[in-house]
């Protein structure tokens, strides 16, 4: 390194040498031109002619060295930046390695857990957007009017936002289908905690903020905990999410919502190929409630 700043010093020196040789003779040239600019003008203009012929010339052998040096300069300099670059992303590569070893050690030990515990992944999902054309939160509901058009959409099907979900499909009736927000009373569904995964349900009750209901416990939920779908009841499949835990007052604990229910232009209708009718909630509420 102390080499390479000493050879830079010197490159630089040496070029202002040559731009403080090169002011002169400008200077020298201009001076003389006023002298003679008292004489014939056409000589003076043939003979400012011959100067920039012989200077140009002249000034590009005598900046040579000094280009040559500075190019070979960068040369190097770049050669062991791209070496230490090298040399970081064969580290990285390393790196990268060991975890794509761990990744497939992972994904075999899933494959034996998932073939020891008869796992069935879930189906996939397929959906389509809809445009709301009327939504509706008074005291007594929370719903929305959708255009679905002659669309295949059936009651029960999880209805999301850009993110989260929002509700889901009650009535169809072509082309238009009523949705049931998460905060209508009407709302029933099984969630989970992420973080702790302590379940509930979480019920509309025609406000802002729907709550968790006939929960276990809740020393372990923290205001901004992720609250998700649990998978339980088989209305809606496991980790959807639905909102934050906004506050906890003893045993009430409101979520709010990921979506801005009362600015919801366009949703998406998802099909797990479950679509079960509303009971199926119901029937999984009454019997959460007699557990307790």
């Amino acid at each position: 390194m102390v080499r390479q700043k000493v050879l830079l010093i010197k490159v630089g020196e040496l070029k202002d040498l040559f731009r403080k040789l090169f002011v002169v003779i400008l200077f020298l040239t201009a001076f003389l031109f006023i002298m003679l600019s008292r004489f014939d003008s056409v000589a003076i203009e043939a003979l400012n002619k011959v100067v920039i012929k012989v200077t140009g010339p002249v000034m590009q052998v005598v900046e040579l060295p000094a280009r040559v040096i500075h190019h070979v300069w960068t040369y190097f300099y770049d050669i062991s930046h791209i070496y230490a670059e090298n040399q970081l992303l064969r580290d990285e590569n390393k790196q990268m390695m060991i975890l794509q070893n761990k990744v497939r050690t992972l994904e075999v030990e899933n494959q034996l857990l998932s073939r020891l515990l008869n796992y069935v992944p879930p189906a996939e999902a397929s959906f389509m957007s809809a445009q709301v054309v009327a939504e509706s939160g008074d005291k007594f509901t929370h719903l929305l009017l959708i255009y679905v058009g002659n669309e295949a959409v059936k009651k029960g099907q999880i209805v999301m936002g850009d993110e989260s979900v929002i509700g889901r499909i009650d009535t169809v009736s072509p082309p238009y289908a009523k949705v049931i927000l998460i905060t209508d009373i009407n709302s029933k569904i099984p969630v989970v905690v992420e973080r702790t995964r302590v379940r509930g349900i979480l019920s509309g009750n025609n406000k802002d903020l729907p709550q968790l209901i006939f929960m276990r416990s809740t020393t372990d939920v923290q205001e901004g905990d992720i609250v998700v779908t649990s998978g339980v009841g088989g209305m809606f499949p496991a980790g959807l999410p639905i909102g934050f835990i906004g506050s906890i007052n003893g045993n009430r604990v409101e979520v709010e919502p990921m979506a801005d229910l009362s600015r919801v232009e366009y949703v998406r209708i998802v099909d797990y190929g479950l679509a079960p009718d509303a009971e199926l909630s119901v029937d999984f509420v009454e019997s959460e409630q007699n557990a307790r």
